[in-house]
């Protein structure tokens, strides 16, 4: 009754505005096709049983050890001729947003702080989640035909993703992300529910794709859509979760600790904006399933992660991880970061010998801090020193050859 009472209410509100993303209108289109319609519903059974196993569970026991590891590819249709330093550049892109992905979903934002802080005392009884996965750029393992070889990221330029339609079982098994130049205003949209063995994938406007500083030429995020946060809206639409506002006037999310919107909000909206609905509730305008600017929206609730938590357990084995790299690197190496926290000087130490490998630090935003190459290496400790570091959570990640290691770090 669930899932048909769902499949009507997208049909019911094929006529809402839409502007910022294109989910209603697309599951529209898909539930009027009986085949993808009854593909969808199974989902969606196999959904409402762990979901309710999840809420049967006390919280500590229905979240997962993780982090799960999930294989992404990130495709240009778009870029067919661009040359070999904005090739590299789209690749950094895509690496910066898949970074403000993880810190999203893994609640590890910096601007989660002001939910921490101010806002939550608003929302009694209201936590915000954490879904514990690691996103990353698959490479190994690549579909034939697709120029990649072991070793290179999941990045295609020029490749024409589903030939028309909106899945591409060539790329069955990924994260697909497409990133495109002529979505016109609209900045994004994915399938509710989304299944990677189908070959599904997250469309993205090439204006609202990574953060302000790390675009490329004809890939420029756009404020105010310039923190990524647009991806993190739609992935959510990808592990089945509603608009917070339910798709339509007083509409249901299907979560219990969102409060009921009378609609989308944009821009950002003061804390003591209130709905119109029953009850007049405080609008959860910051939460990543509105409409608001990306500088005014910053967390997921504990139900909305035990919703996408339901619907990740019912897809994860068909993520292909043969896509992950996980070889003699990873097994011989314990890698620690050390002081932790410290004042921007750290070594990062291995449990065996590296000759060559580098260093990347990224901030909670995804913007890259400090690269370094270091070849010939015949020691088990690295100092690295980061000039003017501002406190906060940084990400230390190590790569060797094609294996590579993520560790968090503070600097106070």
């Amino acid at each position: 009754m669930k899932i048909k009472l769902l499949a009507l209410v997208f049909i019911s509100q094929l006529g809402f505005s839409q502007e910022k993303c294109l989910m209603e209108v697309k599951m529209n289109e898909m539930l009027s096709n009986p085949v993808m319609r009854q593909k969808y519903e199974e989902r969606q059974a196999r959904f409402e049983n762990e979901f309710s196993r999840l809420q049967s569970l006390p919280l500590e026991k229905s979240a997962q050890s993780g982090p799960t590891r999930i294989p992404v590819a990130v495709h240009y249709p778009n870029a067919g001729s661009a040359n070999a330093s904005l090739k590299n550049c789209l690749r950094a892109l895509a690496q910066n947003q898949i970074n403000i992905l993880n810190a999203d979903y893994n609640a590890q934002n910096a601007d989660l702080s002001t939910w921490t802080n101010t806002t939550s005392s608003y929302f009694p009884g209201v936590n915000y989640g954490s879904l514990n996965i690691q996103l990353e750029l698959a490479t190994q393992n690549h579909p034939a035909g697709m120029g990649l070889v072991n070793g290179d990221v999941a990045v295609t330029f020029g490749y024409d993703f589903g030939s028309g339609s909106d899945w591409d079982t060539n790329w069955a098994g990924y994260l697909n992300i497409i990133v495109r130049n002529d979505l016109g205003g609209t900045l994004g949209y994915a399938y509710l529910a989304s299944d990677p063995a189908d070959g599904a994938a997250i469309f993205m406007n090439n204006t609202a794709f990574g953060a302000t500083g790390n675009g490329c030429s004809g890939y420029m995020p756009g404020a105010p859509y310039n923190l990524g946060r647009t991806l993190t809206h739609e992935l959510g639409h990808y592990f089945n979760l509603n608009h917070i506002w339910g798709n339509g006037t007083c509409g249901n999310d299907f979560v219990a600790d969102t409060p009921q919107h009378n609609t989308a909000n944009g821009g950002c909206p003061a804390i003591s904006h209130l709905s119109t609905c029953a009850g007049t509730p405080r609008e959860m305008t910051m939460n990543y399933m509105d409409y608001t600017n990306d500088v005014c929206m910053y967390m997921f609730t504990a139900g909305q992660t035990t919703r996408q938590q339901a619907h990740f357990n019912t897809i994860v084995g068909s993520f292909n991880q043969t896509t992950l790299s996980n070889g003699e690197f990873v097994q011989k190496n314990s890698i620690s970061v050390y002081p932790n926290p410290n004042k921007g000087s750290f070594v990062i130490q291995f449990s065996d010998y590296v000759n060559d490998f580098s260093v990347e630090v990224y901030d909670q935003s995804g913007r890259t801090v400090y690269s370094n190459k270091f070849e010939g290496n015949s020691d088990l400790e690295q100092q690295i020193n980061l000039s003017s570091a501002a406190t906060g959570v940084y990400f230390v990640k190590v790569l060797s050859g094609e294996e590579s290691f993520v560790r968090k770090m503070l600097v106070d």
